[in-house]
C-alpha cells in the first residue's frame, strides 16, 4: 500500500530536519541509574501503570521508569519529534496515527523479539495492517485489545424471551420481537458525530471476506475500479437497523448514551468493549453480555478487534536492554491479566482469557482468531468520516454518502501519493 513516506510525513509535522538527530528520550542520572520515560495515554490506567512502574523499579535496581502521562500523545510525539526526541517506552493506540508513524520508520522493529512469543496471532498482526517501516518489520505489540460488536442487556433480553443473534435476519427478528413488546431494540446516541462508526467497521468488519486492509490497499489505487459503492450492503444495514430505537437519538450525545442504556432504555448498545466501564459508571449491577454483529451467514461472522494498546519505542534506543527489560515485565501474564480486568479489555497473550462476564460473547471469536481491524483506522484523518456517516444516518440518503466517501478519499489520498 502507497502511503505517506517517511521524509514527507515528517514534514508534514514540521520534523524532516529534525529526525536525522538524536532519537532517544533519556541518559543515565548523576544517581547511576538508568532512567526511562514511559510516555502512557490511558488516562483510565495512570494508577495502575504508576503501580506496575513502581514495582518494576523495587525489582531492578539501577533502572528507573517514571511514567509521563499524555492524553493527546500523538500530538505531543509528533512535538517531540521536532526536538529530534523519542520517548523510551510508549503506549500508543493502535489506530491510523499509529500506523503513519510506524511508516516514517521511527519506532524499532520487534520482529525478531521474543516479546511477540505467545501472542494470539490475530491480534498481534493487526499492528501490521495500518503500517510498519518496512517489509517484515513489527514496530509495535499489541498489549491489550478491544472487541466491536453489540452490548446487550442480558436481563432485558431474558425477560422478553429473545436470545442473541447469529444472522442478520435474526437480529432483525430480534428487533421486531422486541419493538413489539413496547422495548427499543437499540439505544441510539448519535449527536457526537463518531458514535456511528462502530457500525460502520463490525458490520464491514464481516462483510470484506477477503479482509479489511486487503479492500483499503485496493481503494489506495486511485484507478477507478474500487469505490465505496461496493460497501452499500453495510451503509444498508446501518439505515436498517438505525430504524429500531429511541426517538431522541439524535438530540444525545456519548455519555447521555451510556447513562440512558445503563438505565435500561434499550436492550442492545452498537459499541466496542470500551463502552462497558463508562456504562457499569452510571449502574455497577447492570447485567451486561456482548455478540458478534452477526453477518447474513454466520460462517462469515467476525469480531472487529483493535489494539487499545500497543507499546513500542524509537528505532534506535539508548537503553535497549533496560527497555526490553521493562516491555517483558509490563507484557507478564500478571500485568497483563490486572489491566486487562480493570480495563475491561482483552488479553493478547494467548495463555489468558477475559474475565469480565459481559466479554464471554465475543471471546470465541478471539480463541478461533476470527477476527477483523477497523475500516475507520483505514482512512487519513483528512477524510471526515464520522461527519459523513452521522449525516447519513440522520438523512438515509445513500447516493449522497458513497459519493462523498469517493470524491473525498480521491482527493486525500492523491495528495498523499503525490507527495510520497
Amino acid at each position: 500500500m502507497t502511503y505517506l513516506s517517511r521524509r514527507s510525513f515528517l514534514a508534514t509535522a514540521g520534523v524532516a530536519a529534525a529526525i536525522g538527530g538524536s532519537l532517544s528520550g533519556c541518559s543515565s542520572s548523576d544517581d547511576g541509574a538508568v532512567h526511562l520515560e514511559l510516555f502512557q495515554f490511558k488516562s483510565e490506567a495512570i494508577n495502575l501503570f504508576s503501580q506496575i512502574c513502581q514495582e518494576f523499579n523495587e525489582a531492578n535496581p539501577g533502572i528507573v521508569v517514571t511514567q509521563n502521562f499524555q492524553a493527546d500523545n500523538i500530538t505531543s510525539l509528533r512535538a517531540r519529534l521536532v526536538k529530534g526526541d523519542v520517548p523510551d517506552l510508549m503506549t500508543i493506540n493502535g489506530d491510523y496515527s499509529y500506523g503513519a508513524l510506524a511508516r516514517t520508520g521511527v519506532f524499532y522493529d520487534f520482529s525478531s523479539s521474543s516479546l511477540l512469543d505467545g501472542l494470539n496471532p490475530s491480534m498481534a498482526s493487526i499492528l501490521n495492517t495500518l503500517g510498519t517501516g518496512g517489509d517484515g518489520q513489527t514496530n509495535g505489540v499489541a498489549f491489550a485489545d478491544n472487541g466491536s460488536g453489540i452490548i446487550y442487556n442480558k436481563d432485558i433480553f431474558e425477560g422478553a424471551g429473545v436470545e442473541p443473534p447469529r444472522t442478520w435476519t435474526e437480529l432483525i427478528e430480534v428487533c421486531e420481537e422486541l419493538k413489539a413488546q413496547g422495548i427499543n431494540p437499540f439505544y441510539w446516541a448519535t449527536k457526537d458525530n463518531w458514535t456511528g462508526a462502530p457500525a460502520f467497521s463490525s458490520l464491514s468488519g464481516s462483510f470484506l471476506t477477503d479482509g479489511v486492509s486487503a479492500w483499503y490497499q485496493r481503494r489506495w489505487m486511485i484507478d477507478g475500479t474500487t469505490s465505496f459503492r461496493e460497501l452499500t450492503p453495510v451503509f444498508e444495514k446501518m439505515w436498517q437497523v438505525y430504524q429500531y430505537g429511541n426517538e431522541d437519538k439524535a438530540a444525545l450525545g456519548y455519555n447521555d448514551g451510556n447513562q440512558g442504556f445503563a438505565q435500561g432504555k434499550g436492550a442492545m448498545y452498537w459499541h466496542g468493549t470500551y463502552a462497558i466501564p463508562a456504562i457499569r459508571s452510571y449502574n455497577p449491577d447492570i447485567n451486561l453480555g456482548t455478540f458478534a454483529t452477526p453477518a447474513d451467514d454466520a460462517a462469515d461472522t467476525k469480531v472487529v478487534s483493535g489494539v487499545d494498546v500497543a507499546l513500542t519505542m524509537g528505532k534506535d534506543p539508548a537503553h535497549p536492554d533496560e527497555c526490553m527489560r521493562f516491555f517483558d515485565y509490563l507484557m507478564s501474564q500478571e500485568n497483563m491479566s490486572a489491566y486487562c480486568s480493570e480495563q475491561t479489555a482483552y488479553p493478547t497473550l494467548t495463555t489468558l482469557k477475559a474475565d469480565d462476564p459481559a466479554l464471554e460473547g465475543l471471546q470465541p471469536y478471539f480463541d478461533n482468531e476470527r477476527l477483523a481491524t477497523y475500516s475507520d483506522h483505514n482512512f487519513p484523518p483528512a477524510i471526515t468520516l464520522n461527519a459523513y456517516l452521522q449525516q447519513y444516518l440522520f438523512n438515509g440518503n445513500l447516493d449522497q454518502l458513497i459519493a462523498t466517501l469517493d470524491m473525498q478519499w480521491d482527493k486525500v489520498v492523491k495528495r498523499i501519493n503525490e507527495t510520497a
